[in-house]
């Protein structure tokens, strides 16, 4: 065979190696002879030859294809070898629970005593039968002194999940509140009720603590007093006569309340309410079904591209009140009918429309109910609704009520809503979740004596608090107290 002396055809054939070893070898013998192979084409093409040789001769091969060694590290002889039974199906990943979502840990509630300045606080005093796992449940977390107990039937018959109740019982309104939560808990047809879901915590003023304080029993209920069933609850609480708080002159510690049952609870979303606005039917199951959708599509979602992390979300409720002796609505569609025969207003029409303007309220009320529960909206709190104060579902996570603040001198929950607002939280408004407030439509009176505390109030919140939350959380343009 005469070899040509063109370089051009001796690269042609020597490339050709990696498809026929012969080949290879016949080409580098005739380039060997070739007179101007230069010596390091053929130490090149020695070192090729040796390697191909070396690979061919330790990949397996399988039905006649070579199998390179770096694509079997790490696998055993069963599966290079072909075998004779049928592949075994991989069982698709079960769907992760809410709970493996959320990455909530479940915990235990357990009686303590604590301090918040110049308050004792008797943690998980009163405790529910049923206690719920991280996911399992949303908790109403609420407020209020003995005087307020007797809506916790209504609220549990369309909320029927858990509650966190703070009940203020300064001196003589300690013994009251017991005899109160004992009769809730034991009389009426609501009474298994609250037995199974609300949890109680007490918190008296440490210059008003009463004469006796029994320690709570482990079984959470055999250290309070028998009910008596036969007389209502306001005789029980005695509620025709002036609490200790209102014969002392006692401010109201409304934050206290909210901050001390939205700290204990036990599941991982909460609902912080006042005890006197009742949920429409189906908000937690709906909720809960929501939350799972939009987290197990998050899950499923890949991207290669870095992206910020969201900012906090809340998911408000819109607020209604309906006239006194009307029945509450059960749904939007009886609410929307309400709306319309003026039997229902939004909530604080007539006392503080701005402080519970909803943005898009007129579209959230033309849009027809549906099934579930779904996104309407995402609002902020600026421009027209800067003084908005959302009720919502959250977390234990979101910025703590200022304790400084009293029911009295209002404005209660604006710092709160000022932080939020800095921290650029979204307010996700639901399409078919609402509140209503207990029957009685209110109208704006006059108070002389309590427009004295909100202008100390006011005074607070100019000189003092809000210094305070510019230098924790910063400003930002729109946000106001």
């Amino acid at each position: 065979m005469n070899v040509p002396s063109n370089r051009w055809w001796q690269a042609e054939r020597w490339f050709t190696c990696r498809d026929d070893l012969r080949f290879c070898k016949s080409g580098a013998a005739a380039m060997i002879r070739s007179r101007k192979l230069t010596s390091g084409l053929l130490l090149g093409s020695f070192i090729f030859v040796s390697l191909y040789a070396l690979n061919t001769f330790l990949s397996p091969v399988v039905s006649g294809t070579p199998h390179a060694i770096a694509s079997n590290t790490g696998r055993n002889l069963r599966e290079i070898l072909p075998s004779s039974e049928p592949p075994v199906a991989t069982p698709a990943a079960p769907e992760a629970t809410l709970k493996q979502l959320l990455g909530c840990v479940d915990r235990e509630p357990t009686p303590r005593y604590g301090q918040r300045g110049d308050f004792w606080v008797l943690y998980n005093y009163v405790r529910a039968e049923e206690q719920p796992g991280c996911a399992d449940s949303i908790t109403y977390t609420t407020h209020g002194d003995h005087t307020f107990l007797d809506n916790l039937a209504p609220l549990l018959e369309r909320w029927q999940g858990p509650i966190a109740m703070s009940v203020f019982s300064p001196g003589t309104d300690w013994t009251q509140a017991l005899a109160a939560i004992q009769h809730v808990r034991n009389c009426g047809r609501s009474a298994h009720l609250v037995r199974k879901h609300v949890t109680f915590h007490l918190y008296f003023p440490t210059k008003h603590v009463p004469k006796k304080v029994p320690r709570p029993a482990s079984d959470g209920q055999s250290h309070l007093p028998l009910a008596n069933c036969s007389r209502t609850l306001e005789s029980v609480a005695a509620m025709s006569q002036p609490t200790y708080k209102t014969t002392h002159k006692l401010l109201y510690p409304v934050n206290v309340g909210r901050n001390v049952a939205r700290e204990e609870t036990l599941t991982h979303f909460i609902l912080a309410s006042d005890v006197e606005l009742y949920p429409n039917p189906g908000v937690i199951p709906d909720f809960l079904e929501m939350m799972r959708a939009h987290l197990t599509q998050a899950a499923n979602v890949t991207t290669n591209t870095t992206r910020l992390p969201p900012p906090p979300k809340v998911y408000p409720l819109s607020i209604f009140e309906v006239k006194e002796n009307s029945s509450m609505p059960q749904n939007k569609t009886q609410l929307a009918l309400m709306l319309k025969n003026k039997d229902a207003v939004p909530f604080h029409k007539h006392v503080c429309p701005n402080c519970h303007n909803v943005p898009k309220a007129a579209e959230w009320m033309a849009l027809p109910q549906s099934e579930g529960l779904h996104v309407f909206h995402v609002g902020q709190r600026t421009g027209r609704h800067l003084h908005w104060e959302p009720i919502y579902i959250g977390t234990r996570q979101e910025p703590p009520y200022d304790e400084r603040l009293s029911w009295e001198g209002m404005s209660d929950k604006m710092t709160q809503g000022y932080a939020m607002c800095v921290l650029n939280y979204e307010f996700h408004i639901l399409d078919n979740a609402f509140l209503v407030h207990r029957p009685g439509i209110k109208y704006y009176h006059k108070d002389k004596e309590r427009s004295v505390f909100v202008k100390r109030t006011q005074v607070l919140i100019k000189q003092q608090i809000l210094p305070e939350l510019k230098l924790l959380y910063g400003t930002r343009k729109g946000c106001t107290v």
